[in-house]
């Protein structure tokens, strides 16, 4: 039988100026609130942008840790007088830039979404079995089981396969813990590289447990 994964996470409640207070800067970096070593989070999770006027027209791109210390950055469309969120998860981020003048004010912080790592598994296995539960212990969440195709580690680059290159793994939802707020399990019988926790929305203690069949782990 494989190695067991467990582990437990929750997030802190979402707080839109953690990272940047109200501002309206022009082009280059945004002012966040520690420009010396950067802002530490509670855990890795989603980085909120949130423009008071009509910012689609610019990127801003995002830079820090993932939970691991590894060095990432993500470039996302700003919005119309709304929020948007980044694709991957910070632990810290160390700077934000963006290509032309805010129309009016922004922010940065968390909003209630975040990704743990990625599980990797091993997809040598001759028999791709694994069972995934997820236990809400406290509190209450709102939670997503996400696999992907990909190697999280090792993503297509330029050339090859993949002629644009992937900035992440593409994630596809569990059909069964998809928008799920209570105690609940699912299996696969299909060969996947990886699976994450994704919390959409609450501060509850998520515990997810996992098994894959077959002898030993990558």
């Amino acid at each position: 039988m494989g190695q067991p994964i467990i582990f437990t996470r929750s997030l802190a409640a979402s707080n839109a100026t953690s990272i940047a207070a109200s501002q309206s800067p022009g082009a280059g970096t945004i002012a966040i609130a520690n420009t010396t070593s950067g802002v530490t989070l509670d855990v890795q999770r989603r980085i909120s942008i949130v423009s008071g006027g009509n910012d689609s027209g610019i990127n801003f791109t995002v830079n820090g840790t993932n939970q691991s210390g590894a060095p990432i950055s993500d470039t996302i469309a700003g919005g119309n007088a709304t929020a948007v969120q980044t694709n991957q998860d910070f632990l810290t981020v160390t700077s934000i830039g963006h290509t032309g003048s805010v129309a009016s004010t922004l922010t940065a912080g968390t909003n209630g979404v975040g990704s743990s790592q990625w599980q990797i598994l091993n997809w040598w296995n001759t028999t791709p079995v694994l069972n995934i539960a997820v236990e809400i212990r406290t509190g209450t969440a709102n939670y997503t089981i996400e696999y992907t195709l990909d190697d999280p580690n090792i993503l297509p680059g330029t050339g090859g396969l993949n002629v644009s290159g992937l900035p992440y793994a593409l994630p596809f939802p569990d059909p069964v813990l998809a928008g799920n707020s209570t105690t609940g399990h699912t299996s696969y019988q299909i060969p996947i590289l990886a699976f994450r926790l994704t919390t959409n929305s609450g501060t509850g203690t998520l515990v997810c447990r996992a098994i894959q069949s077959g002898l030993g782990s990558p």
